[in-house]
């Protein structure tokens, strides 16, 4: 056949219908056009610059075989597709069927429409429905985010785009994993369907059971969710962040555990400050320690957590402070944790109860060896109070004490500095009669004890002392002054911790 340059051809093909209407008419041209056979179809060759025309949908390329029987072309090099919706698809191979109106490209395929772009190697895409297809793995682009998948599914005509298995979201400080997702490339949403994670430039980690994550106002919100920095994990049944404030709120059966320690703190709500690096929980706070063969237990209004960028180094609680251990629980305004050091102090109006020894102080220090109480100090206003087989009062009261512990947590003995005065009451051997009160004034003495009971007590410097027998003890002699009995305050397990509380109530409901 004689080649004739660049004559343009337009052909209308009509056929049986298809779907029930009429097939819609096809234009093309090309530099060139040959007619042969493959395998024994016949079939329109056209060569260079071929345009196809189908409706508001034109393909260009460089070569192409046109079936005309099947209304199907084969489009090969330089793969156009310009859509009505204004996007555009390059590929390196097009077949499409004319009939169905589904373009199946392979090759370097790439879809733009406006600020959007995904490149995959293998997209079936729907004409009429303007839905785009890809099986073997893609990516998408926008203007602030960069996302790949295995599978993929978008529409030329909605914001919405689906994807799943492997789907890998580059955020802006962030990357997320996770099996399937909704993408709306409008409002730069993304929403998550089962087992997420997210890893922030900051190495913060965070899994979830789903989530909403939005670039343009700058919020997320997780559903069964975990965050993981270097030094903690916060777990909580719903977790939102904001990118603005850089804070996370965590709200029902929240969990914060510090790594590298025993401590763990539970409660209904929290925040997370990643710029200053504390995390505050309130809400029912509960802290708790595991201690071998205990445990400690510590609630209050608000509990805090914060440190360094390698290490939390503090807790604090504040406002109704309460807790409990075995042989030991207190109470105070407030309280701190001092990791680094193994040091608890307690603030405003602070009282213990060891064993049977009541103990205040304007401040209560107490030092931990291997999560046993090795020393306590008693700062400003000291006062210990111990109840004895009588109903007496034994008391102790000084400017500064020091108490010293045994491995039970007993107390073991007590060093007064300044101010000291004590009134102890001394019974024969069955303990169960008085011998008499003993009333002792001196600067500095010590106590030792034995089963939590004083043994025997050392004065220093100038002791004044006096005995006096049980029928002269009158009511001013049993008191040292700021005496004051609290054992009314004194927390039960109930009180601090509020899980065993509440199905204490349900069981008494019943």
């Amino acid at each position: 056949m004689k080649i004739i340059p660049y004559i343009i051809f337009f052909i209308s093909i009509y056929s049986l219908p298809a779907y029930g209407q009429k097939r819609e008419k096809i234009k093309y041209e090309a530099d060139e056009l040959k007619f042969q056979r493959i395998n024994k179809e016949p079939v329109r060759k056209l060569i260079n610059n071929v345009i196809f025309i189908q409706g508001e949908t034109e393909v260009r390329c460089d070569s192409a075989n046109f079936y005309n029987k099947k209304n199907l072309m084969e489009a090969y090099g330089n793969v156009k597709i310009y859509n009505s919706d204004s996007s555009v698809i390059t590929s390196n191979i097009l077949i499409y069927d004319g009939n169905k109106k589904i373009a199946q490209l392979r090759g370097n395929v790439i879809y733009v429409k406006d600020q959007q772009e995904i490149k995959t190697q293998k997209l079936d895409y729907y004409i009429d429905e303007k839905k785009g297809l890809y099986f073997d793995g893609g990516r998408l682009r926008d203007e602030t985010n960069n996302l790949k998948s295995f599978n993929g599914t978008f529409f030329g005509d909605r914001n919405i785009s689906s994807f799943s298995k492997k789907v890998e979201f580059r955020g802006k400080d962030y990357i997320m994993y996770s099996d399937s997702m909704i993408y709306n490339t409008e409002t730069k949403e993304a929403t998550t369907f089962g087992f997420s994670e997210i890893i922030s430039d900051d190495s913060v980690m965070i899994n979830s059971l789903g989530g909403s994550y939005n670039e343009s106002n700058l919020n997320t919100s997780l559903t069964s969710s975990t965050i993981e920095t270097n030094e903690y994990i916060l777990e909580a049944d719903i977790i939102t962040y904001n990118e603005s404030e850089k804070v996370y709120e965590a709200n029902q059966n929240v969990k914060l555990k510090i790594k590298d320690s025993d401590y763990y703190i539970l409660g209904n709500s929290g925040i997370y400050d990643r710029e200053k690096e504390l995390t505050k929980i309130f809400d029912e706070p509960l802290l708790k320690k595991n201690i071998e063969n205990d445990t400690f237990y510590l609630s209050s209004d608000t509990i805090l957590a914060y440190g360094d960028n390698k290490d939390i180094t503090m807790l604090k609680a504040y406002n109704n402070v309460k807790f409990y251990r075995s042989q030991f629980t207190g109470r105070s305004d407030s309280i701190k944790f001092s990791l680094s050091d193994s040091i608890i102090t307690m603030f405003n109006d602070p009282v213990v109860w060891n064993g049977k020894n009541q103990i205040s102080s304007d401040t209560i220090n107490f030092i931990l060896n291997e999560n046993n109480i090795e020393e306590m100090n008693l700062i400003k206003n000291a006062f210990i109070i111990s109840e004895d087989t009588l109903k007496n009062f034994n008391q102790i009261k000084g400017r500064l004490m020091k108490a010293e512990f045994d491995e039970n947590n007993n107390i073991k003995s007590i060093n007064v500095k300044g101010n000291g005065e004590t009134i102890y009451y001394a019974l024969d051997e069955s303990m169960e009669n008085m011998i008499g009160l003993n009333y002792i004034i001196c600067s500095d003495l010590r106590l030792n004890f034995k089963e939590n009971e004083i043994s025997n007590i050392i004065f220093y410097k100038n002791p004044q002392a006096k005995l006096i027998p049980p029928h002269e003890i009158s009511k001013d002699d049993q008191y040292i002054e700021s005496f004051r009995w609290r054992e009314s305050e004194k927390p039960t397990i109930q009180d601090v911790v509020y899980y065993l509380r509440k199905k204490i109530y349900l069981r008494n409901d019943k």
